[in-house]
């Protein structure tokens, strides 16, 4: 091969080392907006609960999880968790960030959920939000909670 050949195919190896490089910092990029953007849907959706609009929660929903649960037993799902943990004292920390593409468990598509830690009158409490891309954007699709442990008298 002549020094032209190889410096000419050099070039080009370099340059497609950088286009995969950059195109990998865009998609990281992306991702991290993306999570960062689950994350405040995840705590806007749940600051409706702590200030009880458990029936506005229901309403900003996806279709998918309306679907499961009709505006009342939602209603009453999330008074049964004041009456467990009591009204939410400290602000919430996330703690783990699960992502699912086509989950053969789920519906077809992208979901995330959003684990946090969150102090309430009665108990340290964990929290979940799953969320599901629809429309270009996160929609809470779910939620679970539990206590951790009793909170000090």
């Amino acid at each position: 091969m002549s020094k032209l050949h190889q410096m000419v195919s050099f070039k080009g190896l370099v340059k497609l080392i950088l286009l995969f490089v950059m195109s990998m910092s865009l998609s990281a990029s992306a991702m991290a907006q993306s999570a960062d953007a689950a994350i405040s849907v995840a705590r806007q959706w749940l600051t409706l609960a702590d200030t009880d609009q458990a029936g506005q929660m229901w309403e900003q929903s996806s279709t998918l999880m309306k679907s499961q649960s009709d505006r009342n037993t939602w209603i009453g799902y999330i008074g049964d968790m004041h009456t467990q943990l009591g009204r939410s004292l400290d602000a919430r920390v996330w703690q783990a960030m699960e992502h699912q593409i086509d989950h053969p468990d789920l519906p077809h598509g992208e979901f995330v959920s959003v684990t946090f830690v969150s102090g309430y009158a009665k108990a340290r409490a964990w929290e979940r939000v799953a969320l599901v891309w629809q429309g270009e954007r996160w929609v809470p699709v779910g939620y679970q909670y539990g206590a951790i442990t009793p909170a000090a008298k």
